[in-house]
């Protein structure tokens, strides 16, 4: 080391350099790999976002600047604001058990601000008499807030797999009581696309996972006036995930990053808590409800 000049002890400091950051990338590589896979999902699950914002730049003439400035979002935010977003939209159903008590039936999700709750069908007409026909139970709905309404059978369908209930309000409640509705997610799905189940029978649970599958059928549609020729259309009907059946219940909900609601755990599909019905074909179910009909003036 005495016998190097000035010059070749910078060359050999460098030269250090270069192969101890070569080793600590080697090592941290190595360890990476070794690690588990929920702690590498959460190291590089982040989102980027572009935000554009007007900027008003001092000038005579105050011109407008558009400035784009990219913020980064790490999942889990992304996750605990889809929750937020939707946990004060989620119902549970109890049914009437006989002696005052109640017993979880399913969960179910707001439809509309008038009081309108959709759910698996399951959750109804669990009792049949002695002839085998179905026997509709009284139900009340636990609401986020704690408040316990009544709830009535308004509408359903077998084929579809959904039934729908009826908040029922006292009058002093009507036009006070506000009943929040979600975001629903009615752009394309993508496989491998991360998503939220918000499930639970007493209180809310989350679950999360991708979407490994969509389930698509081929129908046909009736020409309308601008063809006279009937069309063979796609239609998603199912939207399978890699969530543990286990940790669902019947009428769970499905959300996107973004905190829209896509799907809902519904009809023969309930069979298998991880398959959602597209909460498209909720919507349209919904459709078919009847309108309720105004109180005749006293």
């Amino acid at each position: 080391m005495e016998e190097l000049n000035k010059h070749q002890l910078i060359l050999l400091v460098l030269l250090v350099s270069f192969v101890t950051s070569i080793a600590t990338g080697i090592v941290t590589v190595s360890l990476m790999d070794q690690a588990p896979p929920g702690m590498t999902q959460t190291i590089n699950r982040i989102v980027e976002k572009t935000i554009e914002r007007v900027v008003t730049e001092p000038s005579s003439q105050a011109a407008a600047v558009v400035t784009r400035e990219t913020v980064v979002v790490k999942a889990d935010d992304a996750i605990i604001n889809a929750i937020d977003k939707n946990s004060g939209s989620v119902v549970r159903i109890k049914e009437a058990t006989g002696e005052g008590h109640t017993a979880f039936a399913g969960l179910g999700l707001v439809m509309s601000r008038d009081g309108l709750v959709a759910a698996d069908i399951s959750v109804a007409y669990r009792k049949t008499d002695s002839l085998g026909n179905a026997i509709a139970e009284s139900y009340q709905g636990v609401f986020p807030d704690g408040r316990i309404f009544p709830l009535n059978i308004v509408y359903s369908e077998q084929g579809a797999g959904l039934i729908f209930f009826q908040v029922l309000l006292q009058d002093r409640e009507k036009g006070v009581y506000r009943f929040k509705t979600p975001e629903f997610g009615l752009g394309d799905l993508k496989l491998g696309q991360a998503v939220v189940a918000l499930s639970g029978d007493d209180t809310n649970s989350v679950s999360t996972g991708i979407i490994s599958n969509l389930v698509q059928k081929s129908v046909t549609k009736t020409p309308d006036s601008s063809t006279t020729t009937p069309q063979t259309v796609k239609e998603l009907v199912a939207v399978k995930t890699d969530i543990r059946s286990v940790e669902l219940v019947s009428g769970s909900v499905l959300l996107n990053l973004s905190g829209e609601v896509i799907g809902m755990n519904a009809g023969s599909l309930s069979a298998n808590r991880n398959i959602f019905v597209p909460i498209q074909k909720v919507l349209d179910t919904a459709l078919k409800v009847p309108t309720p009909k105004p109180a005749p003036a006293s």
